[in-house]
């Protein structure tokens, strides 16, 4: 049987998921032990340039949108552009987080690995909101989308070479700029595998979220 969503509930859920993954993202990076794969980038370059996470995370994955039209070309459309709502919506919500989590900066390791585990589950939910709402994406996963699509490369193994690219790309403007690795930690690595791995547990549980979706 076929249901309707409702176009109303699944842009709430969007956007809940938009404000979860922000969140997940600041609370994940505030304990300085590393942050996720996708941020990783956006962070170290926060450390060159006067920018706030969500302000370098807005302007590299502009970057990703121009790289989708310089491979669509012609056909890149309104489907593309409609990332860019997204992307500012998301880069605010990550600044919004950032200025929540830092009323509280816990100084002891095990706290901080407590609050880097924490912010993973948190972005693993926004993530998995975001995926139930189906009402638009970012553009590193539209990147990753056209690539797969374009040349016919399964989406997990594109993915997989994408976050290890965005990393190992951090890792050499880190070394460039400070001559070590300045960013890029054990929470990296934790999110890498934590992220993903919560996104499948949750699959189940949240039927019932799917469920709320169903047009009345």
């Amino acid at each position: 049987m076929k249901y309707r969503y409702s176009k109303r509930k699944r842009f709430i859920l969007f956007i809940i998921g938009l404000v979860l993954a922000g969140l997940g993202v600041a609370l994940s990076t505030r304990p300085g032990l590393g942050t996720s794969p996708i941020t990783s980038l956006p962070y170290v370059m926060t450390f060159i340039i006067p920018w706030t996470l969500g302000m370098t995370t807005v302007g590299i994955n502009l970057l990703f949108i121009f790289m989708q039209a310089m491979i669509l070309k012609r056909r890149f459309g309104w489907a593309q552009l409609a990332q860019l709502p997204t992307l500012f919506a998301f880069g605010f919500f990550i600044d919004l987080g950032m200025w929540v989590s830092s009323f509280y900066i816990p100084e002891a390791y095990p706290l901080r690995l407590v609050e880097e585990l924490l912010g993973c589950v948190v972005l693993a939910t926004g993530i998995a909101f975001q995926l139930l709402a189906n009402v638009s994406y970012m553009p590193g996963d539209g990147f990753i989308r056209t690539v797969s699509e374009e040349y016919k490369i399964p989406f997990g193994t594109v993915k997989v070479c994408f976050n290890v690219s965005i990393v190992v790309l951090a890792v050499l403007v880190s070394l460039c700029y400070f001559q070590k690795v300045s960013g890029i930690r054990e929470g990296t690595v934790l999110a890498a595998v934590l992220v993903g791995l919560t996104i499948r547990m949750l699959q189940q549980p949240l039927r019932f979220v799917k469920k709320q979706l169903v047009k009345a």
